[in-house]
């Protein structure tokens, strides 16, 4: 059976990964250089926990842990600009959610 909160907790970080890094290189600052970077990494391995969800892989729990280590590291990334920038408060927020679920798994 799958996990539909695990998906949708995914799908969501995906997405707000992917706007924030979207954000950030519009923003043409250097300092947003490793939250761009971890925010990539986090929407990709987001959407392969989904991948490996929905054909029931042996390795989706392993990759589950990976995810939520990476979660959690963007989230640390985007909470230092998110006093000044809503995409990156809203991705940290998104992100801790996501590790919380992953992590759940």
């Amino acid at each position: 059976m799958k996990n539909q909160s695990m998906i949708d907790a995914c799908l969501d970080c995906f997405s707000a990964c992917e706007n924030c890094a979207t954000e950030c290189i519009n923003m043409l600052d250097e300092n947003h250089l490793r939250c761009i970077s971890l925010c990539r990494d986090c929407a990709e391995i987001c959407a392969l926990c989904v991948k490996f969800e929905q054909r029931n892989s042996e390795f989706k729990q392993q990759l589950m842990k990976l995810c939520a280590d990476i979660c959690n590291a963007c989230a640390d990334e985007c909470e230092k600009f998110s006093d000044d920038h809503d995409h990156c408060r809203e991705c940290a927020e998104t992100c801790r959610k996501c590790a919380e679920i992953c992590m759940a798994y």
